[in-house]
């Protein structure tokens, strides 16, 4: 498991604001999920290697503690 610094989660959240698609579909879609991972992994120099799984805890952690950024459709 990937260690989150607080660098690392401020790029998560503005990521997450610029994917523009709420938490709640990124997380039941596995194919989205694995989408935004990819694109937050290159968001890194050089890249990281955070998976699906990592992410999806980081968020849900995020979004429980209201960290997150609300997206409205």
């Amino acid at each position: 498991m990937v260690s989150w610094t607080n660098d690392r989660k401020d790029r998560l959240k503005l990521h997450y604001e610029q994917f523009n698609t709420p938490s709640d579909e990124i997380l039941k879609d596995r194919n989205l999920l694995e989408e935004f991972t990819s694109s937050f992994n290159t968001k890194f120099t050089p890249p990281e290697k955070f998976s699906p799984k990592d992410v999806a805890h980081q968020l849900l952690k995020l979004r429980k503690s209201g960290e997150l950024p609300r997206i409205r459709r």
